[in-house]
């Protein structure tokens, strides 16, 4: 056993998937609260993990710098995805089931496909460690949160910026979208912020810090 450091829930709540350092994701029943599976491949922590919006898949990433997809109901490995040259620290999955986009310490945004497990994009701009990642629930952008203390939105058909989010002292955290993807949530992080701000993705203006 060892520190949990990411939780994710399935759409239908029926189950909670946990990522640890000491390499392994469990597959927990949210009603009973008993494992029902333990998945072991990854060879370094699992930082973050997500679950299918359909239920049938879990992406997890890790600090091995590749990322996995494991079949829910059996717990086996389907594909590993490999491209990133250093560790892996977040993942999200689209609403659609169609993409994957990872965030890695060496500093970029990847999108992959989750039916084949190809490279689709490697998103280029952060200049430091991305933390965090997120999708919106049309598959139109992706948000990001990096070491340099910016957010960057980014349009998923093209890989190109559309927007970069300036305002908090220090790194970028945390980045999560609204259901309806108008506003970001962003969380700060190091020695000299400790904010949550909100976002207005029409503008790009910061409409209040928590």
């Amino acid at each position: 056993s060892d520190w949990v450091l990411s939780v994710a829930i399935s759409s239908d709540g029926e189950w909670v998937v946990s990522g640890s350092k000491d390499k392994t994701l469990r597959v927990w029943s949210l009603a009973s609260g008993v494992t029902t599976l333990v998945l072991k491949g990854h060879s370094d922590t699992v930082s973050s993990a997500a679950i299918s919006n359909k239920g049938q898949f879990i992406v997890s990433c890790s600090d091995d710098k590749t990322l996995r997809v494991w079949s829910l109901t059996t717990g086996e490995v389907i594909r590993v995805l490999e491209g990133h040259s250093s560790w892996v620290n977040s993942v999200a999955i689209s609403k659609t089931d169609q993409y994957i986009v990872s965030g890695s310490d060496d500093s970029t945004v990847r999108v992959w496909s989750l039916t084949s497990g190809d490279l689709i994009r490697v998103l280029q701009g952060h200049g430091s460690i991305v933390w965090s990642v997120s999708i919106s629930s049309d598959d139109e952008f992706v948000v990001s949160g990096s070491h340099d203390k910016s957010i960057r939105v980014w349009s998923l058909s093209s890989g190109e910026t559309t927007q970069v989010l300036r305002g908090h002292t220090g790194i970028v955290l945390s980045v999560k979208l609204s259901s309806d993807d108008k506003y970001l949530v962003s969380g700060g992080g190091g020695d000299v912020d400790y904010s949550v701000r909100v976002w207005d993705l029409s503008t790009g203006e910061q409409t209040q810090e928590l």
